[in-house]
C-alpha cells in the first residue's frame, strides 16, 4: 500500500485555510444554488466581478483587488494549501473585495449566476501537452461553453501563458468555437488589459519563467 506523507507546512495550511472567512470550499454531493455563494451577497451588488481560474497563491487576484476596489475578484483553484497563502495575505492587506473558491474548474458553472461575470483570467494554466489531455486545457470547447454562460454580454476572457503550444491552441480553439480575438501581445505587459493592475502583476511562476528566458504570451477574446 502506498503511503503519502504530506509536508508539515502543507498540513498546517490545510488546517488554517478551513477557518479563513474569505475562502469557500465546494463539497462533493452538495449542490447549493449558485446565488447562495458569498460573491452574490448584497454587499457586492453593482460590483463588476473578475474570476481568476487556476489562481494558485492568488498573486493576480490580489493585484486585481488592490487596483480595483470597486470590483470583486474571485480566485479559483483546487489546491487549498496554495490558496491559503493568498487568502491570508488578502486579510493582512485589508482587501475585502477578494474571495477564494476551492473547486475543480470543470464545475465552475455551479457556483456563479448566468451572465454575472465581467472578466475571466486564465493565468499560466497547465498546457496539458499530451494529446490525450487536450480536453483538459482551459481553452478547450467544454470550458469555452462554460465561460460563455458565465460572462455578461461583451465580457472578456484573458490568457497569460509561457506555452506556445497552449497559446496557439487557444487562438484556434476560440476561432473554431465562434469567438473573436480582441487583443494579443508577445509580452505580458501588452495592451488590451481592461483591469487595472492586471498586466503589471507578476507571480512567482511568471518571474521564474522570465528568468529562464521564456516568452510570455497574452491574448484577450470574447465569446458573446
Amino acid at each position: 500500500m502506498l503511503i503519502i506523507i504530506m509536508p508539515k507546512n502543507k498540513l498546517l495550511k490545510y488546517e488554517r485555510v478551513k477557518r479563513l472567512p474569505n475562502v469557500t470550499f465546494s463539497v462533493l454531493g452538495e449542490s447549493p444554488l449558485p446565488g447562495s455563494y458569498p460573491w452574490h451577497d448584497e454587499r457586492y451588488q453593482g460590483m463588476q466581478k473578475i474570476l481568476e481560474l487556476g489562481c494558485g497563491k492568488g498573486e493576480y487576484s490580489l493585484a486585481f483587488a488592490a487596483a480595483n476596489p470597486r470590483k470583486l475578484c474571485v480566485g479559483v483553484d483546487c489546491k487549498s494549501h496554495r490558496m491559503c497563502v493568498g487568502a491570508e495575505l488578502a486579510i493582512a492587506q485589508g482587501l475585502e473585495n477578494v474571495h477564494f473558491l476551492r473547486a475543480r474548474i470543470e464545475r465552475i458553472g455551479e457556483f456563479f449566476l448566468k451572465h454575472a461575470i465581467h472578466e475571466i483570467w486564465l493565468t499560466f494554466p497547465d498546457p496539458h501537452p499530451k494529446h490525450r489531455a487536450i480536453k483538459s486545457r482551459l481553452s478547450a470547447a467544454f470550458f469555452l461553453d462554460a465561460y460563455a454562460n458565465l460572462l455578461i454580454p461583451g465580457g472578456t476572457v484573458y490568457l497569460k501563458t509561457d506555452s506556445d503550444l497552449l497559446y496557439d491552441y487557444t487562438r484556434e480553439s476560440v476561432r473554431r468555437w465562434g469567438g473573436r480575438e480582441v487583443a494579443k501581445s508577445d509580452g505580458a505587459h501588452g495592451t488590451g488589459c481592461s483591469a487595472s493592475g492586471a498586466c503589471e502583476a507578476v507571480s512567482a511562476y511568471e518571474q521564474a519563467a522570465r528568468s529562464r528566458g521564456a516568452a510570455i504570451q497574452f491574448m484577450a477574446f470574447k465569446l458573446n
